[in-house]
């Protein structure tokens, strides 16, 4: 059995992209003490003074940065008190990430589906050790690449959100970049896939991979009954998932966005064109936009699908931890 423990070297370089690039972010925290209801990172950091150099530190963290030794991962000391402050600490963060890296949303291909894909192998994923191993017959060059394309992922994404993600799949295909998937009998254990070629644009990879978790969040057995068919259904009934819970998230996204045609030119209601297929993909698109971009402060259509996430709390958690764990990943991945 080829087994490879996912340790993340702080200076390796992943992927290329995005459009400017400078030194080394600057992402400015100040230590803050916040209620226990929206802390987020459960340990003791170590503070740096706003005149004192960034160091490397032999955990693999960046003195400005929070080590989380349960993942593995460097994340940015998250500095806010309640929802309202974390959703200014995002944006901040983000003006941040702007100047430095470009746009953090352009993105040359978001085709997500299973159709005319080769699976080159698979993995099953240790959670409690953070690791994916293998029966396959593989090198030890393309199993290192292959824990990179993981190990992007399970940087940006909580561990405890993505619990139920525990097998990885990387496949050959021209068009799909990735794809999640249910995977066992009892409806509970999710894949995610990665198309084998390297993502050169650093936001790309960002807006695939929360694309991809975006499908888990809303397809789960928390939001879908997977048992129900369109008669027995009491929420929404979509012919691509089948039927949605009362309470799920995309019941609520689909009666204020889709139930009714709007009007106007098409382009005017979507964040991207691939978010136009479905209500599914416009969800996943526009949950990518919704972390990925400053909170919008106008009314169009498009804007109001990013407000839309904002009413849970929830998620502007989970949009508060990506941020923090994105800057502190763009270090690494980007090629300075």
């Amino acid at each position: 059995m080829t087994i490879l423990r996912l340790l993340f070297v702080a200076l390796c370089v992943l992927l290329v992209g995005c459009e400017e690039w400078e030194e080394e972010i600057a992402v400015e925290v100040e230590e803050t003490v916040a209620p226990e209801e929206v802390v987020l990172v459960n340990v003791e950091p170590e503070i740096v003074a706003a005149n004192e150099e960034i160091k490397l530190l032999d955990n693999g963290c960046y003195s400005n940065e929070v080590f989380i030794a349960e993942e593995e991962t460097c994340t940015l000391l998250i500095d806010c008190i309640d929802i309202d402050s974390c959703i200014e600490w995002g944006n901040e963060v983000l003006v941040e990430l702007e100047r430095e890296y470009g746009s953090l949303v352009i993105e040359e291909s978001v085709a997500t589906g299973e159709e005319g894909i080769t699976v080159l192998n698979t993995y099953d994923v240790d959670l409690d050790e953070e690791v994916i191993y293998t029966n396959d017959d593989i090198s030890e060059e393309e199993m290192e690449y292959h824990a990179d394309l993981w190990f992007s992922f399970s940087w940006l994404i909580p561990e405890e959100n993505r619990k139920e993600i525990n097998r990885f799949e990387v496949f050959e295909s021209g068009d799909t970049l990735a794809y999640v998937s249910l995977h066992d009998a009892h409806d509970e254990s999710w894949t995610l896939a990665m198309n084998n070629k390297n993502i050169e644009l650093a936001s790309e990879t960002l807006v695939t991979y929360l694309h991809e978790y975006a499908h888990f969040l809303s397809l789960n057995q928390s939001q879908l009954d997977y048992w129900a068919d369109e008669e027995g259904c009491e929420g929404i009934y979509l012919q691509d998932s089948g039927c949605f819970y009362k309470d799920a998230y995309i019941t609520d996204f689909y009666i204020q966005f889709w139930h009714t045609p709007g009007n106007g030119e098409l382009d005017e209601y979507f964040v991207s064109d691939y978010a136009k297929v479905s209500p599914e993909e416009d969800f996943s698109e526009s949950f990518a936009h919704f972390v990925l971009t400053q909170t919008p402060t106008s009314d169009t259509v498009v804007e109001e699908k990013l407000q839309f996430f904002y009413q849970y709390d929830e998620l502007v958690q989970l949009r508060t931890d990506i941020i923090a764990r994105m800057a502190t990943w763009l270090v690494r991945s980007v090629e300075l």
